[in-house]
């Protein structure tokens, strides 16, 4: 069989809240990957932390991180980031809102004003986990600019008031140069215009030369949506969100129940 390119999201699809992929999953990954089939994770959190995943499950894992924003393949590092005008919207209406945000770079994390005073642990290890050094304190405008370069991708995370985060979300849609996705109900994922987790697919398959007939994909985000419908197979996990499981063109078992390792499984045995 020609080999696949597989994508596999992180949080909620290849591991749950033991935070590492079950042996299931990692078996099925090893033993498909030793009979050519190449495996990357899609996942929105920085490349440090998808980085960190990636190395759970083996050494030879490629990544797009950052929502797409972030490619490695066979070491290579690609990224894109926001300008300036659009940082500066970005700042100008959740600083407004007093919405929690956080910008991502390849290797460490930047915020806006104060860490929010209930920021929690499962915020820490989404985020960046609890090293200091990968915290960088904005508290302006003219601050954030200056970490333009490195910037590829943000987020917007209020638990408490749904009602404030959609007045941010409706005010973040208007701004140019930048798309908003969920990948949970309490969050905004903030990317580039044009930027996700398929357009990094795209991309990856006309580095590798690969058709996308040969590709398949597994998430639970409505930030996974594009990646689903692109993929030749793009399967929703089944705990995935209302809107994914609806519009994903396949499905499997939820992620308590080992869903990447059971469809892999049955797809390649036939």
């Amino acid at each position: 069989m020609s080999p696949y390119l597989i994508f596999m999201d992180v949080d909620n699809t290849l591991i749950g809240p033991s935070l590492k992929p079950s042996p299931a999953n990692l078996d099925a990954i090893h033993r498909l990957s030793q009979a050519g089939h190449r495996f990357f994770i899609a996942s929105g959190r920085a490349l440090f932390s998808a980085q960190q995943i990636a190395n759970m499950v083996g050494p030879d894992l490629n990544v797009i991180a950052s929502n797409g924003s972030v490619t490695k393949v066979d070491g290579k590092v690609t990224s894109v980031h926001f300008d300036a005008q659009t940082l500066t919207d970005i700042y100008n209406i959740t600083h407004d809102l007093h919405l929690p945000t956080f910008f991502f770079s390849k290797d460490r994390v930047l915020y806006l004003d104060q860490l929010p005073a209930d920021y929690t642990e499962d915020g820490k290890r989404r985020v960046a986990g609890e090293d200091p050094d990968r915290y960088i304190r904005i508290d302006s405008a003219e601050h954030l600019r200056a970490h333009q370069q490195e910037i590829t991708n943000g987020i917007v995370i209020e638990p408490h008031d749904a009602a404030l985060l959609e007045a941010g979300r409706a005010r973040l849609k208007n701004v140019a140069g930048l798309d908003t996705s969920s990948s949970f109900i309490d969050n905004i994922e903030l990317t580039k215009h044009g930027v996700n987790k398929a357009d990094a697919i795209r991309r990856v398959c006309a580095q590798l030369g690969h058709p996308l007939d040969r590709t398949m994909a597994f998430g639970d985000g409505n930030n996974d949506l594009e990646m689903l419908m692109y993929v030749k197979y793009g399967v929703a996990m089944g705990n995935a969100a209302p809107n994914v499981l609806e519009k994903a063109p396949y499905r499997t078992t939820d992620v308590a129940h080992d869903g990447v390792a059971s469809y892999l499984n049955a797809f390649f045995k036939e």
